[in-house]
């Protein structure tokens, strides 16, 4: 994996990737969303590469999964010479902050009682799957056929989505209340599978539980590793999160996982935040040489 292939850091990252069920082009964008956007915006493909080699992701996986998101419109690319650099698209860059604004953030406002109904009968097959998946990284949740609510009068986050996707005149959207609290509770614990949802949880908890523990340990592990580390925990995170409504505290259970996992993955990131800057300064490249960061952006991911 790196110089110290015995590092307990390592053992755990290589069962992940053998075990999780991990997308090498899946990985590959929550890089870009993770550490491109913060360094810069643009990175040199061989960068890629290097970064993501010790996962087992090869140069063949890593020129696979960019030509992926490049096609499904991304990512962009330009040449410089003989190289070639990549950074977010503006629709890429639209996905990230909608869902930077879920990730990294510890703030729940809250909750008035007014639920956002989005009914889409009218939109095109073809568009179906794009909105469904946009949708539920918003948090939205489908109630019943072509029908989809949020427990929140958010309006901007999902104004943007539809001017990506070029639905603003076929979706409509209203606000609502329930006069029956206790009905619609019943109805969104059975439709948001939340017994799936806090098994999930608890299995991430486990496993990240055990990473922070041999971040602890006494054999510290590379900052290539803690780099890796960061990339797959923000990873794992994401793919829960983002099939999440984050429904208020009070239609919550008192101890659900999902506040567990978020304030686990803020203290780990916290804790790889300075040694993951100084890897990507010294490893990773841009057109205009070793990458910078402005510190202050990722420190204030996760604040306590």
């Amino acid at each position: 994996m790196t110089s110290k292939a015995s590092c307990p850091l390592d053992h755990f990252l290589r069962q992940r990737m053998q075990t999780g069920n991990i997308s090498s082009t899946t990985l590959v964008f929550t890089f870009f969303c993770d550490v491109v956007t913060q360094h810069g915006g643009e990175i040199w493909l061989g960068s890629v590469i290097h970064a993501l080699a010790p996962l087992g992701i090869n140069e063949r996986l890593t020129r696979t999964a960019v030509f992926r998101l490049v096609q499904d419109g991304w990512l962009e690319s330009r040449k410089q010479g003989r190289r070639s650099y990549y950074s977010l698209t503006q629709t890429g860059q639209h996905y990230y902050q909608r869902a930077a604004s879920r990730i990294y953030t510890s703030n729940r406002p809250d909750w008035d009682g007014v639920w956002t109904l989005l009914f889409t009968s009218l939109v095109a097959e073809e568009k179906r799957d794009a909105l469904h998946r946009g949708l539920s990284w918003l948090g939205y949740g489908r109630m019943a056929t072509s029908v989809y609510a949020l427990p929140s009068n958010d309006r901007p986050p999902l104004y943007e989505l539809l001017a990506d996707l070029d639905l603003e005149d076929s979706i409509v959207h209203m606000q609502a209340q329930a006069e029956n609290a206790g009905n619609l509770q019943k109805l969104v614990m059975a439709r948001w599978k939340l017994r799936n949802l806090r098994q999930r949880y608890e299995a991430f908890t486990s496993l990240y539980q055990n990473a922070q523990k041999v971040l602890q340990s006494k054999q510290p592990p590379s900052g290539h590793s803690m780099f890796l580390l960061r990339v797959l925990l923000v990873h794992e995170y994401r793919r829960i999160l983002l099939s999440d409504p984050e429904l208020p505290a009070a239609m919550l259970p008192a101890d659900w996982e999902g506040y567990a996992a978020q304030s686990l993955t803020g203290e780990i990131y916290r804790e790889l935040t300075a040694h993951t800057i100084k890897w990507v300064s010294r490893e990773l490249l841009n057109a205009d040489g070793h990458m910078k960061v402005d510190s202050s952006n990722l420190e204030n991911r996760f604040p306590n």
